[in-house]
């Protein structure tokens, strides 16, 4: 059985034990039974939250996960890195098979996640922070092409790399750095891309901005004979406390190959959100956005909702990336279709939104493509490759014409 305090960072930096997380060991079968129930103290706290405003309750009752494959609920485990992060972790602890479950990699994590939550067994203490100074980007940079190439291989100075990479999420590689005591999350080029995905990201964050939608603040920087992509951490804020940061994934119970749609996301704002009108009308900018660029990796981890010290909120934007799969269909649905909608399809959408006025829809729609029709000069400005552009603009230029208004 694994037992876990989980600790909570509020958003003046404050910590106090939230809860308790008990896991049991698996069954024959390999499923996991946890269960989680809040802190007394925590609950009688004066900046309590629900972990999970739709899941957890602010209770003294006791909350079976009902998860059997992780154990915990989904709010705990989206603390946990995806795929990059847990290699890197398998690797830097040299965990068995066995321990490469949820809950061993919560107590490993520590204080070191996205978000406000923090884990410990009682017996350890938490780790400090792991950001690592920008000036080692080009040593981290170095580092994770290694990783990916052998990640059997030890060096001395790979430490460095599993200090910074233990956390972040997604399959790319990145670590966590910080610069003037702003913490960032650097991504790195992959040794499998076929496009250069850090100037083609950096691109489509400008179009977003560009197309009116609230984006987290990104930096590309030169990384030796690369370039890298800063994205400030929307986690952390100016006062040196935690924004409490929860995935759509999560707030939809979402689990394996899900079937959910914009439409879904939009209703948990309805739920949730404490200025749902504001936040709704960016989640369409974005749906907008992301049909218009071909960002077909629209999966649910890449929408989140934080709780600001204040109020709940739909997050800025983060991970938009033009169609690098060159798929043709999209993660989530619109309009019950994965495939890329015209304007008439973006229209109907729109209904399942709320947005008051076909005049406010046209406009979200034409501030969007403002900035979309944009794309080819600021591809340029960011360095991405003329075949990439003949690639990609090939795509992009498609889906243009399908929401031009003729």
């Amino acid at each position: 059985m694994i037992k876990l305090n989980v600790w909570f960072t509020s958003f003046s930096g404050k910590r106090i034990q939230a809860g308790e997380l008990i896991v049991s060991e698996p069954d024959s079968q390999g499923r996991l039974q946890g269960q989680f129930r809040y802190h007394p103290e925590y609950l009688s706290s004066s900046f309590a939250i629900p972990l999970d405003p739709l899941q957890l309750a602010l209770s003294s009752s006791v909350f079976d996960a009902n998860r059997p494959k992780s154990g915990v609920h989904s709010v705990f485990e989206d603390s946990l890195p995806d795929d990059w992060g847990r290699k890197i972790m398998v690797r830097r602890y040299m965990l068995e098979r066995n321990e490469q479950r949820v809950p061993y990699f919560l107590r490993l994590l520590g204080g070191n996640g996205l978000g406000a939550l923090s884990y410990e067994d009682g017996n350890t203490t938490l780790p400090a922070n792991e950001s690592i100074d920008q000036c080692h980007l080009v040593t981290l940079q170095e580092l994770a092409q290694q990783f990916e190439e052998n990640p059997v291989t030890v060096e001395k100075e790979i430490a460095l790399l599993f200090q910074a990479g233990s956390s972040p999420g997604g399959a790319r590689p990145k670590a966590l750095v910080k610069d003037n005591n702003r913490e960032y999350l650097a991504k790195f080029p992959s040794i499998r891309d076929q496009f250069a995905v850090v100037a083609l990201e950096a691109a489509a964050m400008e179009i977003a901005q560009l197309a009116g939608l609230n984006v987290a603040e990104t930096k590309r920087v030169p990384c030796g004979q690369k370039d890298a992509l800063l994205v400030k951490r929307f986690d952390i804020n100016e006062s040196g406390g935690r924004n409490h940061v929860i995935s759509m994934q999560t707030l939809l119970n979402a689990e394996g190959y899900y079937n959910a749609g914009y439409r879904d996301m939009a209703q948990v704002l309805r739920q949730v959100s404490d200025k749902p009108q504001e936040d709704i009308l960016q989640l369409y900018k974005q749906l907008v956005l992301n049909v218009l660029l071909g960002n077909t990796d629209d999966h649910l981890k890449n929408f989140c909702m934080m709780y600001n010290g204040k109020e709940w909120r739909l997050t800025p934007a983060f991970d938009i990336v033009p169609n690098i799969g060159l798929n043709q269909e999209h993660v989530l649905h619109i309009n019950n279709s994965y495939q890329p909608p015209d304007r008439a399809t973006l229209i109907q959408e729109a209904g399942f939104f709320l947005l008051k006025g076909k005049g406010l829809i046209e406009e979200s729609i034409e501030s969007v493509l403002h900035g979309a029709l944009q794309w080819r000069q600021v591809f340029h400005k960011h360095g991405v490759p003329e075949n990439d552009i003949a690639v990609l603009g090939k795509d992009i230029e498609q889906r243009i014409k399908r929401i031009v208004s003729p």
